[in-house]
């Protein structure tokens, strides 16, 4: 006899297993209508001692069904993926590239040409005669000078401090810069000499300061009790005065070379600059490290004026007090 095939006796089994529950699920109603119907006369009827063995209900009866086939799945073969090609690299040769030759000529470069308007050119005029014109007398105008300050004997005490200080190297750097003008300079220098008692002298790269007074080759010891440690390089256009000491004192020394000149004045001159400045200045002079001025002279007094500290303008003007009277005043 063949075996029956595992699908048809899987179809089977689940054609009884539905017509089980659809059994179950119909016959226990029919069953409780009945039970209701015989219930009072069962009630009355008594059970007889040798009575049969009681049928189990559709409830207690239970079937047991085998249980379904494993079904084995299998799974679907992988497919083959495509195996990558390799990559064949070739090998870059590496071509050495060959400079231009230099060319002799000059490349071009294009300029660019503004286009060019053509105008008609007027007729020739006939030239007019100039006439003379005399020249007029130009009159200077007189400089505006603000009202100077006058420095008392106390701030010109104050100065003396300041200088013994300056001479310390310590202090703001001071500049005073001498007029433009030739004519103005040459008079600023002769007041200086006649009414300030400034001395020129040649310092060399020592500090070693000669003028024609002392000997040949002998420096010239300054009296620093007189004078102020505080000296002036002159630079510049220098007056003609300046140059012919400078020269008289290279002559006279010899050896001096590119030595330069320098203007000293007296202590009293410097101590009362110095204290004008400060009264200018305020508290903050020391903390300044430049101040820059110039001379002006006019109506016989010798001004500084424009007064700059650290870069910035301060107003005022200080007038200068000689230190003896002369005539040399312009």
């Amino acid at each position: 006899m063949k075996p029956v095939p595992s699908h048809i006796l899987s179809c089977a089994v689940a054609v009884l297993f539905a017509c089980w529950i659809l059994w179950l699920w119909v016959t226990p109603e029919q069953v409780e209508e009945r039970a209701k119907a015989d219930q009072p006369t069962k009630q009355a009827q008594a059970k007889p001692a040798d009575a049969a063995p009681s049928v189990p209900t559709p409830e207690q009866v239970s079937f047991v069904l085998p249980a379904p086939p494993a079904v084995q799945v299998v799974a679907p073969a992988p497919k083959p993926q495509p195996t990558a090609k390799p990559v064949v690299v070739e090998p870059v040769k590496v071509v050495p590239v060959q400079q231009p030759a230099a060319q002799s000529v000059a490349p071009k470069v294009a300029a660019r040409v503004e286009p060019v308007k053509l105008e008609k050119t007027p007729p020739p005029q006939p030239t007019p005669t100039p006439t003379k014109v005399k020249p007029q007398p130009t009159k200077e105008k007189p400089i505006e000078v603000p009202p100077a300050l006058e420095v008392t004997v106390a701030q010109t005490a104050g100065g003396r401090a300041l200088l013994r200080v300056l001479e310390h190297g310590k202090g703001p750097l001071i500049e005073i810069a001498w007029p433009k003008e030739e004519r103005a300079r040459e008079a600023l220098h002769q007041t200086f000499k006649a009414c300030f008692g400034m001395e020129n002298a040649v310092m060399d790269a020592k500090g070693d300061l000669y003028r024609t007074s002392e000997a040949r080759g002998q420096r010239w010891e300054i009296n620093l009790d007189r004078y102020s440690g505080f000296l002036r390089e002159a630079s510049g256009s220098l007056p003609r005065l300046e140059q012919g000491i400078r020269q008289a004192v290279k002559r006279h020394h010899g050896g001096l070379g590119a030595a330069g000149l320098v203007r000293i004045f007296p202590r009293k001159v410097d101590a009362s600059l110095l204290g004008g400045l400060q009264a200018m200045v305020g508290p903050q002079y020391m903390q300044a490290r430049s101040i820059q001025a110039r001379y002006v002279q006019t109506e016989g007094q010798v001004l500084v004026r424009d007064i700059f500290v650290d870069g910035v303008a301060r107003e005022g003007v200080i007038a200068l007090s000689p230190t003896r009277r002369c005539s040399g005043r312009v």
